[in-house]
């Protein structure tokens, strides 16, 4: 019994690797698309600015465009498997930033810390920094391109 529970098929290498691979699509297609959004749909563009306006984070017009634009090449290179690592990282960044200047303060004030915590990782670039930080730490074997840069590289050097 204590085999099945510690040492079962969930437990194997080739798991984790559908499972990064499933992980780095996902949150791959979510900046892509939320980035393209932002880029490419007028009325998204401008809530982007209002948002990061009403954060104070300065120079609104270039910073929604710049991080529109991170998002949506960003997005997909994670996508594809390009530079993941860096990739991860920068968005990492973003969500962290969006996280500290508006997500935060969808939380009620003067709550308990129970509920405090409760509405904190209910706040989606939370579990987004999660996810990416589990990309940026662990290599995806599974249809990356940065697998097969890394074997080229190694193989002419």
């Amino acid at each position: 019994m204590t085999n099945f529970i510690f040492n079962n098929f969930l437990h194997k290498p080739f798991v984790s690797q559908i499972i990064l691979f499933l992980s780095r699509i996902s949150i791959g297609l979510f900046f892509f698309t939320t980035g393209f959004n932002k880029v490419f749909v007028e009325k998204n563009s401008a809530i982007m600015l209002e948002t990061i306006a009403a954060a104070g984070i300065p120079y609104p017009e270039f910073t929604a465009v710049i991080i529109s634009l991170f998002e949506l090449v960003f997005g997909f290179f994670m996508i594809i498997g390009l530079l993941t690592q860096i990739s991860g990282i920068i968005l990492f960044f973003i969500c962290f930033v969006a996280l500290c200047t508006v997500g935060i303060y969808i939380i009620p004030t003067g709550e308990s810390i129970i509920t405090w915590l409760s509405w904190f990782f209910y706040i989606h670039d939370f579990i987004y920094m999660m996810i990416l930080g589990y990309l940026i730490t662990n290599k995806s074997k599974i249809l990356s391109i940065d697998m097969f840069l890394e074997k080229y590289i190694h193989r002419h050097q």
